[in-house]
């Protein structure tokens, strides 16, 4: 279902989110990738990369914008697998790094590896604190609960080496890779926290409706089917 992503079908992705100050910080290129790998589509996210930079070259944009383009969309992919799930993404990002040009390709990891577990943890529950705001006192204490071990590797794991890396990739940015995934996947109850979580790191009503419009959009095309409504602000 490759030809779900054609260039008329992108250009519509685009116009739904807000025109903003310059074309890498909008978003929408690295939303669409995200939607499309976690509704199964990995073939179609190389086509979203050179969609956008076409875009770039048409803008006659210099090299970091691309090379800013291309880290975003493979870093907010990467950020996608805690939810839609690591096959996915690695499907994604094979498909990705085989269209991406050698120039835009990275041969070492963005975060620092060598922090200390204790480290990673601190920078996770900053990020799950900011997120969830009020909402992370009953949260946290919930995914401790069910499974103890899923509560530690949530916040040192997925938020504090995953999420909380933003060289790259912003605070809104993340919630807004959190809400593609959980579209595809069809999971309301995380949906509507992330939502949130997504004002909550500054993204406008607008932008976070932009985001979820786009998601539905290309899962619908992808073929996934709900059980019942998606939540919405």
């Amino acid at each position: 279902m490759v030809d779900i992503a054609t260039p008329d079908f992108l250009s519509h992705l685009k116009s739904l989110y807000p025109e903003g100050p310059s074309y890498i910080r909008n978003p929408w290129y690295a939303v669409s990738a995200i939607a499309f790998s976690a509704s199964n589509q990995p073939e179609a996210v190389p086509l979203v990369l050179r969609y956008a930079l076409n875009d770039l070259d048409s803008l006659l944009s210099p090299q970091e914008d691309r090379l800013y383009l291309a880290r975003k969309i493979r870093d907010m992919v990467f950020k996608s697998g805690m939810i839609s799930g690591f096959p996915k993404v690695i499907n994604a990002l094979g498909a990705l790094h085989s269209a991406t040009p050698e120039d835009l390709r990275d041969a070492q990891p963005l975060r620092d590896t060598s922090l200390s577990t204790e480290d990673i943890t601190r920078a996770g529950q900053e990020f799950f604190d900011q997120t969830y705001g009020e909402t992370a006192s009953t949260v946290q204490p919930f995914l401790r609960a069910i499974y103890p071990d899923l509560e530690f590797y949530v916040t040192s794991f997925a938020y504090g080496f995953g999420y909380a890396f933003m060289d790259v990739t912003s605070p809104m940015e993340t919630s807004f890779a959190m809400i593609a995934a959980l579209i595809a996947t069809d999971t309301p109850r995380q949906i509507e926290w992330h939502l949130g979580g997504a004002l909550r790191n500054g993204a406008s009503v607008a932008e976070v409706k932009a985001v979820r419009q786009i998601s539905i959009e290309i899962a619908q095309a992808s073929g996934i089917v709900w059980k019942g409504d998606i939540p919405d602000l």
